[in-house]
């Protein structure tokens, strides 16, 4: 298990996932089931006008974690106040989220999801 310590320029957090489930049901009704008690916390990291090297060490540490199949410490050092009271997360890298924007030479802005382990 890797740990990430690069620090985003930005984090904002996506709206949880609850894990409810809608049927409808014969009578036009809906049923509605909730099968986790705990949302699951998703945070977009953004990393803007960044370098070659950091954007090759951040797809590296995508491509060790197999995308979003490993789990990770996302280390305090890197994590912002504001997300989680700056302690550090364990967790999975959302795949297909992995997304950069060349901006000028050499020079790239790169967006990810971050998904906090229940």
């Amino acid at each position: 298990m890797a740990d990430f310590t690069t620090l985003p320029s930005e984090v904002i957090e996506v709206s949880p996932d609850y894990h409810n489930i809608i049927t409808p049901t014969e009578s036009m009704k809906k049923e509605y089931l909730n099968l986790a008690a705990t949302p699951i916390r998703r945070y977009s990291l953004k990393f803007n006008a960044q370098t070659t090297t950091v954007k090759d060490a951040i797809l590296a540490h995508y491509d060790g974690q197999k995308g979003g199949y490993s789990a990770f410490s996302w280390t305090a050092a890197a994590v912002p106040a504001h997300v989680n009271s700056g302690a550090a997360m364990t967790g999975r890298w959302v795949d297909g989220s992995l997304q950069f924007t060349g901006i000028g030479y050499k020079r790239w802005n790169i967006s990810i999801q971050f998904e906090k382990s229940i």
